[in-house]
């Protein structure tokens, strides 16, 4: 069986038409969805782009991983894409992957072309290397187009070929009054990255002969921030018909250690119109990664490959976008970063169409893939195989799921200026626990989920709720124990 899995970056799950979103368009996905099993509460193990994104393609931990913020994933790592080469795909990448640093591919090795050579940075000591091994080389990918945040790559190349005109332009600030980041994009849908994306996956698509089976990893940039999308998107949407944000109650300074802290109350200070925009944008971003979704599955459809290939579509976190006066994804665990879109869908029927409402974390994706493709599991897989159940066996759903992310901030701005070290998340279905790990003074967010899901109302220093801290603590405790790495694996003799 094919696999297609289409990535996002930076989307909310509640940003989706199937998902019950009353303004987004997404039709083409919303039609995906009828044949899926849609996961209504799937997580994300970290909402950094880097550090998600590694531990989603490996099936293990950030930590486990050694990517916990930005950096380098190392080649002793093993990914999907290179499981899947061993076993007879062919594999190809098209966007941002983010396996390797962005800033400095741009600045040290000069180039805006992205690279998951990791022998580029091998070179510069910053991972140690591995002998030469094809199923290695560029992660597992075969082939690969990337286009990243701030790494354009071959989308100029393409552009100069399509659009020459356009190759000049730069996004500019919509409004004075508003975040720099919210722009309008120079370029219409035609001439988008995410069409040049959904390009290359389309072309690798049609380029397939033979048995051999195949695996296209289609990533787009969209929605990550700036807030930019071409005109003839906008005009999709009524801006007054777009709902303010719900502020979800604010957010205590005093529960968040600096630099972290900064980053509260950024919207207060924006007009209505300004708050209207931002989610304008981000809707008519999403809505233009639909269209190509829908591009991709008619390519399949008139290819004859739909019903033999397995789609997968998820993000790698989500996007404050004005809840709790927060926007982007500053260093606060709330569920409208942590909670991800993620449907695994098989036209052909071999799955029942369903929603599924446990808990699930991206990690699980990459063993669960795997067990319905029916390719063993490599040691060292963190994350739980719910190809079973996905078939009619047990139900899905974990007791809790487990998040974090460090050293983000020092990487962002340098020296510590405050005690932050980042932040670690235990929730369950009723709980959720925010803790800060610090020098000093304990910081810590609990949350009713049941009562209180905006989370809007911090129990974890209130009287009556001290035991529910202390069994919370305890079992992130244990998290943090049992997702460490499993390598080596043990052995013995008899």
């Amino acid at each position: 069986m094919n696999v297609l899995w289409i990535m996002t970056d930076q989307h909310r799950a509640d940003c989706l038409g199937f998902m019950g979103h009353p303004v987004v368009q997404t039709p083409h996905l919303d039609r995906l969805a009828e044949s899926s099993v849609v996961f209504d509460n799937a997580f994300c193990q970290s909402p950094v782009c880097m550090a998600s994104r590694a531990s989603l393609l490996t099936g293990r931990y950030p930590g486990a991983v050694r990517v916990r913020g930005m950096g380098v994933l190392p080649p002793s790592e093993t990914t999907f894409p290179e499981v899947l080469q061993r076993n007879g795909y062919r594999t190809g990448a098209f966007g941002k992957v983010h396996l390797t640093p962005e800033q400095y591919t741009l600045q040290q090795l000069h180039t805006d072309v992205p690279t998951l050579d990791w022998r580029e940075f091998a070179e510069h000591g910053l991972l140690t290397p591995i002998a030469d091994d094809p199923c290695k080389k560029n992660y597992g990918f075969e082939a690969y187009t990337g286009c990243e945040d701030i790494l354009y790559g071959r989308f100029r190349e393409w552009l100069g070929e399509n659009a020459p005109a356009l190759l000049e332009c730069e996004r500019t600030p919509l409004l004075p009054d508003g975040p720099g980041d919210l722009c309008l994009s120079p370029y219409p849908s035609e001439s988008h990255p995410s069409t040049f994306i959904a390009e290359g996956a389309e072309e690798f698509i049609r380029s397939q002969e033979g048995d051999k089976p195949w695996f296209a990893f289609c990533s787009f940039v969209a929605p990550h921030h700036p807030f930019e999308a071409p005109e003839d998107q906008i005009v999709r949407y009524d801006l007054d018909g777009i709902p303010l944000p719900a502020v979800k109650g604010g957010v205590d300074p005093a529960c968040i250690p600096q630099p972290a802290a900064a980053a509260i109350g950024e919207m207060q200070g924006y007009a209505d119109e300004v708050k209207r925009r931002i989610q304008l944008h981000y809707f008519a971003s999403i809505s233009l990664i639909d269209d190509n979704v829908g591009r991709l599955l008619d390519t399949l459809a008139r290819t004859g490959q739909i019903d033999d290939t397995l789609i997968i579509f998820t993000s790698d976190h989500g996007e404050f976008l004005g809840n709790h006066d927060l926007l982007r994804k500053p260093s606060l665990h709330y569920d409208e970063t942590l909670r991800v879109p993620l449907l695994i869908g098989t036209p052909g029927g071999e799955l029942t169409p369903r929603r599924e409402q446990g808990l699930v974390e991206l990690v699980d994706v990459f063993p669960t893939l795997l067990g319905l493709l029916d390719i063993p599991a490599t040691p060292g897989v963190q994350g739980i195989d719910w190809s079973s159940a996905l078939h009619g066996g047990e139900g899905i759903g974990r007791e809790d799921i487990y998040s974090d992310m460090f050293d983000l901030v020092p990487q962002l701005f340098g020296e510590l200026s405050g005690p932050y070290r980042g932040v670690q998340t235990l929730r369950t279905e009723r709980w959720k626990l925010n803790v800060y790990p610090t020098a000093g003074r304990q910081y810590g967010q609990l949350f009713d989920l049941q009562a209180d899901p905006d989370e809007s109302r911090n129990l974890y220093a209130e009287s009556g709720y001290g035991e529910v801290r202390e069994e919370m603590l305890w079992r992130l405790v244990h998290r943090c124990h049992v997702d460490t790495d499993p390598l080596p694996p043990y052995l013995t003799q008899f």
